[in-house]
């Protein structure tokens, strides 16, 4: 059966879609800045603000409709006189809390706010007096410097700069980033947004947001306006030219925060396209009085006022039409960069943008955790990571292939199921239907099985702490700890380089024999240092799982061999169902829980089969376990069916990893299929050298 090749929407909000939500708490403001349009238009003026007991209300709300995450920004947030209480709360309920300030009135507001957020932002574009009231409209530097080195002094650590780069403050990049390495301060490089006016200048303040828009009485985009995005990307371009390689060259300076996916998604942009954006789709847009902000705050002309629960506002027929025909779809929407919302879409979408996000997170997560205490005593070569990551990101955008969209709006990509299996365009040979649910069944890319980011997640969230650990207790010497974190990014593109050419359309032609030797010298090295401790047995399990998952010789893995049971050891398994050679399964086999390795010893022939047995699973639901018994007979409607039913079944985040289990264990049941699958991928390894440890 042929699938309709329209995206389609669902006619309402599904539990747990909005999970974030940006309250904007204020919209007054005490800066004027050139590139903000909130002081400019009327239309953020004469808003009654909620009473700290009406905005505890409205943060039980959203908890209750599934947000976990709040960002209060503004206008300037501190403006707000209960801001204080209101993020106390939102902590309280277990939410993740970040708050954006200018600094200029928060010295007051240290003690009451700051040990409450995750994360603390206070924007700084420059550090020159002139030129931050020519951005910013007002004299007042010292007082943002005075609170940005306060809140330092505290030792909170969940400090960040913002930093809006344009023509105007990019000669200070250099400087800027000298003040937060002297502050021990993370200092995030960020382009302009774009959303009525050039990408990269500050607007000018006759030219309203109001006096720009493009949008008729209906809310319907015009046709042909004279400030669509193709007639202005030309001039944004050669306004902006050397700006994004700029930021780049600092993707591994200390204290320096980059957004690869940001990046990316600037240079891709398809100004005739919708653009992807989750306004109230997956992101909660609320205002200062409570009233949900539509479609989202940059451009809204519609709201709806909160007097009913957010639960019934969001099933609202106006919530719903805004959602699914205006939000992406407008005129000024195809102009709009605003990342806060576009960027959360990136991990909606298993594509491009998508890896350079994981790749982005995995460098923030090094660099702050790790290498950012160490500064300076770490000696890191910078030219020789930048040029490899270069070399990454050419494979990335020239060898991997071109993704179309997917058939409906909640598939993380587009799949076509065939005779034997489903095939997607970034995956090289086929998987199974047990695959696409457990990708699915997050309702987001960071579950995803083979994904890249997966080990390095491990690295950064585990093995890299336990190092750590074992170096503040004086089991491991600082100076191996420190060669460690030394060598993470190195090890981190060689990862990324050998996972993609093993199991990636676009990398059957491309040798991975230096990247598996980085690999393989890093395995080693850490092995041997590793003294015998609690944390050992985990640092062994994770180095084990890249050594398995990349095929480096099962013999050279032998000192890393573990046991007992552990959480990955299925996942590792199946990578090996899918690239080992026949002769290597029982060879790997005993470098895993026996338990764990039995489908590697069923595949290989030395114990019996047991073929189309139940799968060992309770999720109360027939439909899935019928379907995934019977995968012959699945079409691409009915796969789309259940994905569409897959998020009832996972409403309850407590049910998830169960299920992604018992998914992964109903894959792992018939391993002569998983080998079948692999085929193409054991034929590709097998015109290349493997790099022994």
């Amino acid at each position: 059966m042929t699938a309709s090749t329209a995206l389609t929407t669902s006619t309402t909000t599904k539990p747990g879609l909005l999970q974030s939500a940006r309250f904007y708490i204020t919209f007054r403001c005490n800066s004027l800045c050139g590139y903000c349009n909130v002081w400019q238009d009327d239309k953020f003026k004469g808003y009654e603000e909620l009473t700290l007991e009406r905005a505890r209300q409205i943060l039980d709300e959203m908890y209750a409709l599934g947000v976990r995450y709040v960002d209060f920004t503004g206008g300037e947030p501190v403006l707000h006189p209960h801001i204080d209480g209101i993020v106390q709360y939102a902590k309280s309920l277990g939410m993740t809390v970040e708050i954006t300030s200018n600094g200029i009135r928060f010295a007051k507001h240290i003690d009451a706010i700051v040990p409450y957020v995750d994360t603390m932002n206070v924007s700084l574009d420059t550090l020159r007096p002139d030129r931050y009231r020519e951005i910013r409209g007002v004299p007042t530097l010292d007082r943002a410097l005075d609170v940005i080195r306060r809140i330092a002094a505290t030792g909170s650590g969940n400090l960040k700069l913002i930093c809006v780069v344009t023509r105007e403050n990019r000669d200070e990049v250099e400087d800027l980033l000298r003040f937060a390495h002297e502050n021990r301060i993370t200092i995030y490089f960020s382009g302009m947004f774009e959303y009525f006016d050039e990408q990269d200048t500050v607007r000018d303040t006759n030219r309203t947001a109001r006096k720009l828009k493009l949008i008729e009485q209906n809310g319907k985009p015009l046709v042909g306006g004279p400030l669509q995005r193709a007639d202005r990307m030309g001039e944004s371009e050669a306004t902006g030219e050397g700006i994004a390689d700029q930021l780049l060259g600092l993707l591994y300076q200390p204290f320096a925060l980059i957004n690869l996916h940001f990046r990316k998604y600037m240079e891709t942009l398809d100004p005739t396209a919708p653009t992807d954006c989750f306004a109230n789709k997956r992101i909660l847009t609320v205002g200062p009085d409570g009233r949900l902000v539509l479609p989202c705050y940059h451009a809204f002309d519609n709201s709806l006022e909160w007097d009913r629960s957010l639960t019934e506002l969001v099933q609202d027929e106006e919530f719903l039409r805004v959602r699914d025909e205006e939000v992406g779809h407008r005129s000024e929407c195809r102009s709009c960069t605003v990342f806060p919302y576009i960027g959360l879409s990136f991990s909606y979408r298993f594509d491009k943008i998508f890896l350079y996000q994981a790749l982005s997170e995995e460098i923030a997560k090094i660099k702050t955790r790790f290498a950012n205490p160490l500064h300076p005593s770490l000696d890191l070569p910078f030219d020789r990571l930048h040029r490899s990551y270069v070399d990454l990101e050419r494979f990335i955008d020239q060898e991997l292939p071109a993704l179309r969209p997917p058939l409906a709006s909640d598939h993380l990509y587009r799949f076509d199921v065939t005779p034997s299996g489903i095939r997607t365009e970034f995956l090289a040979g086929e998987m199974s239907l047990a695959e696409l649910l457990s990708d699915h069944a997050r309702g987001d890319c960071w579950g995803i099985q083979r994904s890249p980011h997966t080990w390095m997640r491990l690295v950064y969230r585990d093995l890299t702490p336990f190092l750590r650990s074992l170096a503040e207790e004086g089991l491991l010497p600082e100076s191996d700890y420190h060669a460690a974190v030394a060598s993470l990014y190195e090890v981190q593109l060689a990862w990324w380089n050998s996972y993609l050419r093993r199991y990636y359309r676009g990398g059957e032609t491309l040798g991975t024999s230096e990247s598996d030797a980085v690999l393989a010298r890093f395995l080693e090295r850490t092995a041997a240092v590793v003294p015998d401790s609690p944390q050992s047995t985990r640092i062994r399990q994770v180095l084990l799982h890249a050594g398995c998952v990349l095929g480096l010789p099962p013999e050279t893995l032998a000192p890393l061999a573990v046991h007992s049971p552990f959480p990955e050891s299925a996942l590792i398994v199946k990578h090996l169902l899918l690239i080992a050679t026949e002769e290597d399964l029982p060879k790997y086999a005993e470098l895993l829980p026996v338990a764990a390795a039995e489908p590697l010893r069923r595949a290989a022939g030395t114990v019996g089969t047991r073929h189309n047995q139940p799968a060992e699973q309770d999720q109360g639901d027939s439909e899935l376990t019928r379907l995934l018994l019977h995968e012959d007979e699945l079409d691409q409607t009915t796969a789309a069916r259940l994905l569409e039913s897959l998020a009832t079944l996972v409403a309850d985040p407590h049910r998830v990893d169960a299920l992604t289990d018992a998914l992964l264990a109903h894959e792992l049941r018939d391993p002569h299929l998983l080998r079948t699958r692999g085929a193409a991928l054991r034929i590709r390894r097998g015109s290349t050298t493997t790099t022994s440890l």
